[in-house]
Parts: structure tokens; sequence; C-alpha cells
């Protein structure tokens, strides 16, 4: 394990390059998510967050773009993951199948049961606002007191509160996170014998005195390491905690997958830190707030201008209000515009508001607020709404292909992983177990309703080939063409798959569908069934037919009798 020293070396040169990037989070973050405006300025609590927004255009259609991130990649109110094997063949196993779809909702279940909402909506939040990238920390709860498994605990960390490195593939693989604790939390998370005395002498006099515990994770690149065996030592990734202001090191763990899943909406080339719809959509922010300002602080120019005022013309206080009265007086017969008149400003409220509302739809286009919301007419259809919103997601798409593979798929690894180690899924299926496997190689397909709009091409495509096959039909047949012949062209279509793709698309269960076994059986059962039924209508056309011959048979008998007693004479 790393020494304190060498831990805040590292430190201090992330923060360092990191420092490049803070600068413009915060001049983002005070115009688009003021909550987060402490990046580089230190917020006194209670403190006013909104000193630099005069117009909230850009906050509005942040908040708006991550909640349908959410909403539509991994939605609270519905399962948003499934999990196939990488090996085809056992997916269409009944033990298997019926597994996997149990590991799904244990983990929906799981998710749905900790704090995964609200911390997965700031780090949306964080993703389009000011750093363009998001940071959460995913750890395993103490199990109960049953011993079972004790569910996950989420915690999104705030811009300037860490600092990333990437791998030689550009995957965040390091993290340096901040957390400030009162010296009374520190000696409550670890044990009195861990903090040292600084920490112990504190809480006896100022128990509420904060401290920066930092927690630096990264790859156990240790010689000696062997993935045989457990213990902190040997697991991929090493932790560890340490408090700066004492250096002294709290603790010395780690993990099995990565536990921080740090997702970026756009990346420049040589940089670590993202990009997003905030920093494209920043310039119109600023020139927006400034229009607003100067339109807010010229407006009462026009409403109310300054006078000009011959000296000691207007006789009293003078009346501002609207219909006030201002009396003037002045030598001889001088004009009234000569003794007291309105400054012309030139101030026009309109053109301003023309310039607003240019600025204001700009950047509600950065943040996709024309996808977001469905533009309705009158007398929609059902059908025209599902397009339209199918479309909306689709749009969307290129956005959800980093996400996938920073944040979704790292994400469902580690709690899947968490979950089998702690018993918290059932054991594996006997075919797998055969295959002396401990864990398979899991592959994650997505059913939010993001992946699913993707895959209504899918859908259509399907309608539409079905529309043609159906019609090709009918001309066959009303061209003459022998049914037979006719419906043979359905015989180029794998109907069943068909039938399953479109289930697994629109998402019903795996449960609700029958295996292909029990098809093939029920399809053998009603076949004999109506050979059987075949058979005996059959049977009963040939007794009805012999009953109907046996009179005539009776009478050919006789005639034939007697032709022959005819001849003997």
């Amino acid at each position: 394990m790393p020494s304190v020293t060498t831990l805040l070396k590292r430190w201090q040169e992330l923060k360092a390059e990191y420092l490049q990037y803070a600068d413009l989070q915060q001049e983002i973050a005070e115009r688009v998510i003021p909550h987060r405006s402490n990046i580089t300025r230190l917020l006194s609590p209670g403190e006013r967050q909104t000193r630099e927004l005069f117009d909230s255009t850009a906050v509005e259609a942040s908040e708006n773009l991550a909640a349908s991130l959410h909403g539509t990649l991994t939605p609270s109110t519905q399962p948003w993951l499934s999990l196939k094997l990488r090996q085809e063949e056992f997916n269409e196993l009944p033990d298997v199948k019926n597994w996997l779809e149990d590991c799904s909702r244990r983990i929906h279940a799981a998710l749905r049961q900790s704090n995964w909402t609200t911390a997965v909506h700031e780090m949306y939040l964080d993703l389009v606002g000011p750093a363009a990238m998001g940071c959460l920390f995913v750890e395993e709860k103490a199990p109960l007191a049953t011993g079972h498994f004790g569910g996950f605990r989420f915690a999104t960390q705030a811009p300037g509160s860490y600092f990333v490195a990437e791998d030689a593939e550009g995957r965040i693989d390091t993290v340096f996170r901040e957390v400030s604790l009162t010296a009374r939390a520190i000696l409550g998370k670890w044990k009195a014998e861990k903090v040292g005395d600084k920490i112990r002498d504190t809480v006896a006099t100022k128990p509420d005195q904060r401290f920066t515990v930092l927690q630096a994770v990264m790859p156990n690149d240790d010689a000696d390491r062997d993935e045989r065996k457990r213990g902190p030592r040997h697991m991929p990734w090493r932790s560890t905690y340490l408090i700066v202001e004492t250096r002294h090191k709290l603790e010395e763990g780690g993990f099995e997958e990565f536990p921080f899943l740090c997702p970026r909406w756009a990346k420049t080339s040589g940089e670590v830190y993202g990009r997003g719809p905030s920093h494209t959509a920043l310039p119109d922010i600023k020139t927006l707030n400034k229009v607003v300002e100067f339109t807010l602080q010229a407006a009462p120019l026009a409403m109310i201008p300054p006078t000009i005022e011959l000296d000691d013309s207007v006789v009293g206080e003078l009346d501002l209000r609207p219909g006030g009265r201002n009396v003037v007086s002045g030598p001889g017969n001088r004009n009234l515009s000569e003794l007291f008149a309105f400054m012309q400003t030139g101030m026009k409220v309109d053109l301003s508001e023309l310039s607003i509302e240019r600025l204001q739809g700009n950047i509600r286009r950065k943040y996709f607020s024309q996808l977001l919301e469905l533009k309705d007419k009158p007398n929609m259809t059902i059908p025209e709404i599902t397009i339209r919103h199918d479309e909306m997601l689709r749009m969307l798409g290129p956005t959800a292909g980093r996400l996938e593979s920073e944040f979704l798929n790292p994400g469902v690894e580690r709690y899947f992983g968490i979950m089998a180690r702690a018993g918290a899924l059932l054991p594996l299926p006997r075919t797998l177990a055969e295959q002396g496997q401990e864990l398979p190689d899991l592959d994650i397909e997505y059913e939010g309703p993001l992946a699913r709009a993707q895959r209504t091409v899918e859908l259509t495509a399907q309608d539409r080939v079905f529309g043609f096959v159906a019609a090709l039909t009918q001309a066959m047949a009303a061209s003459g063409v022998p049914p037979a012949q006719a419906a043979a062209v359905w015989d180029v279509l794998k109907v069943d798959k068909w039938v399953r793709d479109r289930a697994e698309i629109t998402g019903v269960r795996t449960d609700s569908l029958n295996s292909p076994e029990d098809v093939e059986t029920a399809r053998q059962i009603r076949a004999q069934a109506q050979q059987a039924e075949a058979e005996r209508m059959q049977a009963m056309q040939t007794a009805e037919a012999a009953g109907k011959a046996a009179p005539m048979v009776k009478e050919i008998g006789a005639m034939a009798m007697a032709g022959q007693n005819g001849g003997s004479r």
C-alpha cells in the first residue's frame, strides 16, 4: 500500500490538474445550477446563490434535461435492465432464463430500497451542468442483524470535491475524493484506536471542528497480489482513507469492482473532465443574463423617465406617481415644455423582448428542449403521440452510448457483484454450475424508455413486412393461385421468433411466455387432437356411407338371386 506522503503528493498533482477546469465550471454553475456554485468560491450556509442570475431559462432547461435522462435511461418506476449470458446457447434454457430474470428483479428492488433515485438525479444534474460529468460512489451498507444483505448506499460527489485520472484506454480508474467530517463524525465512523491522538483530543474539546478526510481509490498494481486470495491486499482496486490535516491513515481496504461511476457527456481529446450542453450554451446564457439585467435597469427609465426642469420651475415636491400633478411657474408666456418635460431615453422594450426570446430559444435548443417537449395539435391520436414520443427518445441515442459504457455497464456489474457476494441472489442454476464457473460472463440489455424507443424501429419493420406479405397473399389468391400455394409465402418468416422479439422489445416478462418446448408440446397435442378428430369424422362419413349403401346392396343381392332362380327354369 502507498504511504501517506505518496498519496498526498498524488492528490495535489490531480487537484492542480483539475484547477484548469475549475474556473469555467464555477462560471457555469453560478448560471445553471446555483446550488453547486461552491467550486472555487466558498459559500456560507444560507448565503444567496443566485447573484449572477437574472433569467432562469438555463436553470429550468438543465433540470428538465436531467429529469428526462433519469426518466428515459434509469426510470425509478419501471425495470430498466435485463441480464443475458454471453454464451447465447444458455439464454434459451428455461432455468437459466428464469434465473437471469430473477437477478434483474432483485437488483431493481435493491435500487428502489436505497437512496438511488435522489443520488442519481444529482449526478444527472452535474452531467448536464458545470462538470459535464458525474461521480457516483457505490458501496454496500452494513449487513442486517440477521446477517442478510443490507442494501446499497450511493453518494454523489460535487464538482470540485473529487479528482480523477484515466488509464491507457481513456477510462477513469483513479479517484481521489474529499469529504468534510467533524471530529465527532470521524470518531463515530472509525474506531478510537484508528483516528489518532489529534482527533481524540479534538472530540473532547471541539467535537464539531471539521477535518478533510481523503479517500484514494486506484488500481491495485502490487507485484505480490494474488487474484486467488481474498482480502483487501489482493483485490483489483485498493482504497485508502486518511486525514489531510493530521496526515494520519485511517483505513486501508479494497474493492472487487471500481466503486465510482464517472460518466461524461462528451470529452475533448487530451482532456480528462467532460464538456457538455452547458459549455456550449454558456455564451448565450451570459448574454441573456446581461440583456435581462440591462432591460431591468432601463425599464424604469421608459416607464418613469428623468425630467428636464427649468431651475425653480416646479412648485413643491416633484410628483412622479401616475396621474400626479406638478405645478410649474415661470416668467412671461413661456411654453410649458420649456419649463418641465420628460427626457426621451430611446428605450424600446419591444426590441429587448425580441432579443430575450431569441436567446431563450437558443438556450433551450442546447438542452434539447425541442425534443423533450411534445408539440401538441388538435385531435392527436394515440399512435401519433407514441410516434412523436419515440422519435424524441431516439434523438437522445448518441448521448446514451457514452452513458452506457461509463455509467450503466460498470454500475450493473457493481450491483451484481455486491449482491452475489452477499448471497442476495439465487444460486447458479445447475446448467451453469456444471460449467465450473463461479460467476458467468454477463451481458446487459437496457429496457428503459430510451432503449425501447430505439428498438421500435424493429417493430416498425416487422409491421411493414407483415403487411406486405398479407397483401401479397390476398393478391395471389385473388389472381387464382391455389390457397395452399399463396399461404406458402408465410413460410419465409420465422413467426415464432417475431412474436418473442416483439414481446421482449415491448417489455413483456419472460415468465408470461411459454418456453419453446412447451409450445412444441402444445402444438403436438393440438395436432394429435386434430388428427383424431379427422379420423373420427372420416369414420363417421364411412359409416354413414355404408348405412346409405346397405339397402342398395341388399336390393342388388335380391335381384341377383332372382336372376339365378329364373335361369334354372
